[in-house]
């Protein structure tokens, strides 16, 4: 009868199993440190690699970007140099400028100021002139002088009146001027009478005569828009009748 390991025995109950067996292989201690030197010499080449790869993927290093920093910073230092120059240079020709222009008012002042004295002269030499004796034919209220001219300041017709006895007058002269303005508009003819007779006693205040020997009225008048005087007929009224009327053209 031939016995069977794995065949049960009814006596004995649940099979045997036998014994497993595990087969290791012993290995020198200098094998195992070339290894180990060699797997880390891999691990060391890998590593460095990876470190080339990404710097080549992920851009430059420090040392180029300090150098790109240091060019950038120079041409910064350049561009705000420059720019400090051509600041300087501009608040020079600013105060230049600045006194040129200052010099050119004071000029322009001065001649201002000159065509004022001009016209201040002028008038006074008129004036002067106009007192010289009467001639022998003249008798009573004379016009020596009538003058109108724009006024730039007030945008009206400024004139000049000087009126004078004539000889030796023994007492004064009392009476009033009136002016009569012939002027054009849009191609048709106006009159203006000065003062107007509807504003009263009040504008009539300045041209009232009152004197002995002569007396000088300085007044304005304004005309419409785009009128254009022609004429002034000036009128010497004393006791309500006219004493003297002359027309002058302009």
């Amino acid at each position: 009868m031939t016995w069977n390991p794995f065949s049960r025995n009814k006596s004995l109950g649940a099979p045997r199993v036998a014994p497993r067996v595990t087969v290791r292989t012993s290995m020198s201690w200098p094998l195992r440190l070339v290894l180990a030197f060699l797997f880390a010499m891999v691990a060391a080449a890998a590593g460095v690699a990876i470190y080339e790869f990404g710097r080549n993927i992920g851009g430059p290093d420090r040392r180029e970007l300090l150098a790109e920093v240091d060019r950038l910073s120079g041409e910064l230092r350049e561009v705000s140099a420059e720019r400090d120059r051509n600041a300087a240079q501009a608040a020079a020709l600013e105060s230049e400028l600045k006194v040129q222009k200052a010099a050119q008012d004071q000029l322009m002042q001065q001649v201002n100021g000159l065509e004022a004295e001009q016209n201040r002269l002028q008038g006074d030499l008129s004036f002067f002139e106009s007192l010289l004796p009467a001639g022998k034919g003249d008798k009573g209220v004379v016009i020596r002088s009538f003058r109108v001219q724009p006024d730039p300041e007030t945008s009206q017709m400024h004139y000049r009146l000087l009126v004078q006895q004539s000889g030796k007058p023994e007492k004064d002269f009392a009476g009033a001027v009136q002016l009569r303005v012939n002027f054009t508009q849009n191609g048709r003819g106006f009159t203006l009478d000065v003062p107007d007779p509807n504003a009263g006693a009040e504008a009539s205040q300045g041209l009232q005569l009152l004197f002995r020997h002569y007396q000088r009225i300085e007044g304005g008048f304004s005309l419409p828009a785009g009128a254009l005087a022609r004429s002034v007929q000036v009128r010497v009224i004393s006791g309500g009748e006219v004493q003297l009327q002359q027309t002058f053209n302009l």
